[in-house]
């Protein structure tokens, strides 16, 4: 067995949800903050004026608070369970806010689930790029599809469902952080061109820049030495970023190709399909047109096939703004050791 400690920095924001949304409802818009209310605490200082601005579809917790902000013997800090500094000034107090994972106590983490998730992505991509038999010929040979073997894939790089060399690699949910650590980010779509015309009113809790993420390593034995040394997984990492960031970030116009360096780790939602997969490692020359007809197929009113043409696909990169600057979603620097 062997431990080890797994510290991510990260350096674009990172969208770990849980499944629920904080509504219009629930949080006021002010001085840069959002601030999360506790509905039943709401209910017991304001009563019936609160059940009434319920039932308006149309009303949201800003006004309704800045509204009632010269009432004597209210005070609505009692109701307060936390606030959450907006990185972008484009968010509105009519949206809805997706939550960010957190722990039986209000503190945000990340499960060791999707850090393990990400890594196995990048593993495989590693293995297949790496191999010198012709294991993977039959996967290269088909047309990418909704599920694309996926798991006969998987079951050829690491062995089967009992026997997956992973079962052996275990990581820890991340260590609790601080509320202090979420920043409120919009999702924006840049194309190839730079510009945008996102409309999506999509907002979403996520660690802030700058925050430092550390979880426990444990490589049971018997392991594959081959997949799980340090160097290997470092490798791997490395890899999947340049390419990446050959195939598909170079082809748009605000491309730089040494930001953020080369042991970069997409986690989390909102990062892009592309991120996920391993398609550019198993189709290589071919991923492009793989890619978009897959898309067209699932996506058809968005017209993907002409993503073959412009060179690019998908051809929206996930991106957001902090402070006026446009990023990518979910970039993390990784170190083990």
């Amino acid at each position: 067995m062997k431990n080890y400690t797994i510290t991510l920095e990260v350096l674009t924001p990172v969208y770990i949800g849980n499944g629920r949304e904080i509504l219009k409802k629930d949080f006021e818009l002010r001085n840069g903050y959002a601030y999360v209310y506790d509905p039943i605490k709401l209910h017991s200082l304001f009563g019936r004026q609160y059940e009434e601005f319920l039932f308006d579809y149309w009303a949201n917790l800003t006004d309704f608070i800045q509204g009632n902000r010269q009432r004597s013997g209210i005070n609505k800090e009692k109701a307060l369970r936390y606030k959450v500094k907006s990185g972008d000034s484009g968010i509105r107090k009519s949206d809805n806010i997706n939550e960010f994972m957190k722990d039986p106590y209000g503190y945000p983490y990340i499960p060791g689930s999707s850090l393990k998730g990400a890594l196995r992505t990048v593993m495989l991509a590693h293995i297949i790029r790496e191999d010198k038999t012709s294991r993977f010929r039959m996967y290269k040979n088909e047309p990418l599809k909704r599920y694309s073997n996926a798991r006969n894939l998987e079951n050829d790089a690491f062995g089967s469902f009992l026997k997956d060399d992973f079962r052996h690699f275990k990581i820890s949910d991340s260590e609790p952080l601080a509320k202090e650590d979420l920043i409120l980010s919009k999702k924006i779509d840049i194309f190839k061109d730079g510009e945008s015309n996102n409309k999506l009113n999509l907002c979403r809790e996520s660690l802030k820049p700058g925050a430092t993420v550390k979880f426990n390593l444990t490589i049971d034995k018997p392991y594959n030495e081959k997949i799980f040394r340090l160097e290997n997984i470092m490798k791997a990492i490395e890899n999947f970023s340049k390419e990446y960031k050959k195939a598909y970030l170079s082809k748009f116009k605000s491309f730089n190709e040494n930001q953020y360096g080369e042991n970069m780790l997409y986690l989390g939602g909102g990062v892009g399909f592309l991120t996920k997969t391993v398609n550019h490692a198993l189709y290589e020359d071919r991923a492009l047109k793989n890619i978009a007809l897959y898309l067209d197929e699932r996506f058809s009113r968005h017209k993907h096939r002409k993503d073959i043409e412009l060179g690019v696909s998908p051809r929206a990169k996930k991106c957001t703004k902090i402070n006026d600057i446009t990023m990518e979603m979910g970039i993390c620097s990784v170190r083990i050791g």
